[in-house]
């Protein structure tokens, strides 16, 4: 049964003249009335009777005419949620470190939600290794990553890179050089920068003897500042601080630290999805316009 025979079963049998039925779908009445007989054959049963000069539905008219009206509503439905596959629409979950979220994110989310108001976002904030896991796992959408992605059911987009440097307050320089410093104070660590950086240490031949874990940079930059020990981190975390001299540079590692956004490769036509990428790509070296 096709679809097109049932529309203009429909519009026949509202306006219960084959002439108007005609004019208003744009087609001959020899072709209306070709194809209500088709339907009459595939279901084996008059639709219309004819009494006098007027035409009325049989009961299997009126029957087909009830589901008609159904079936083509939800159709109908469908053609209208299909198209909106191809704006931006509806939910998207979007993972990342707590310190993409603050310092790159507002800017980027604000102008993503005034230009397509019919999505609905949501951010999670948590490291690169869980955003991994969540965005393989359906459970966001989108990811924003430090560090090299090698998986490869997920498409990789770069946006940035960074300088890995290796970190101390000025006043635990005082009187010390770089080497003595390096093996007399603890080292602030968290998971990771090894897992992101490899083995940095080996380029300055340093192995840290007392280290205290953290299980984020934000406290690893803390520490730092309150003078607890040296580390190492990302320069965009800690340029600010660099800059009013809260924080001194001791190395620049030449390994460089990237940032992705990640995705799904089965998702690459949703439009939402698509939106969001081209849009962080763009903003990401200033989030503020």
């Amino acid at each position: 049964m096709e679809l097109r025979h049932l529309r203009t079963f429909q519009v026949a049998a509202e306006q219960l003249n084959l002439t108007k039925a005609a004019e208003q779908l744009g087609y001959s009445q020899p072709g209306i009335t070709l194809q209500i007989k088709a339907l009459e054959k595939e279901i084996g049963r008059p639709l219309f009777t004819r009494v006098g000069r007027q035409n009325y539905l049989t009961p299997a008219g009126k029957l087909l005419k009830h589901h008609a009206d159904r079936l083509l509503a939800v159709m109908g439905e469908l053609d209208d949620d299909l198209r909106k596959l191809d704006i931006p629409y509806g939910p998207l979950v979007v993972s990342s470190p707590e310190f993409y979220c603050t310092r790159y994110m507002p800017g980027i989310i604000g102008r993503y939600l005034k230009d397509y108001p019919q999505v609905r976002l949501q951010m999670i904030s948590c490291n690169s290794v869980e955003t991994t896991k969540l965005v393989c796992a359906h459970q966001a959408d989108v990811g924003i990553i430090a560090g090299d992605c090698l998986n490869p059911d997920l498409e990789v987009v770069p946006i940035g890179e960074e300088d890995f440097v290796l970190l101390a307050a000025p006043e635990l320089l005082a009187g010390r050089d770089k080497q003595t410093l390096l093996h007399t104070v603890p080292f602030l660590k968290d998971g990771m920068v090894e897992k992101i950086g490899g083995n940095l240490y080996a380029e300055i031949d340093f192995k840290p003897t007392t280290i205290i874990e953290f299980g984020s940079e934000a406290g690893i930059k803390q520490a730092a500042l309150s003078q607890t020990g040296c580390c190492v981190l990302g320069e965009a975390i800690v340029e600010e601080e660099i800059a009013a001299g809260k924080l001194v540079v001791l190395h620049r590692f030449a390994k460089k630290l990237r940032t992705s956004l990640i995705y799904l490769k089965e998702r690459n036509q949703e439009a939402a999805i698509q939106a969001f990428v081209a849009m962080t790509q763009e903003m990401w070296d200033d989030p503020k316009t």
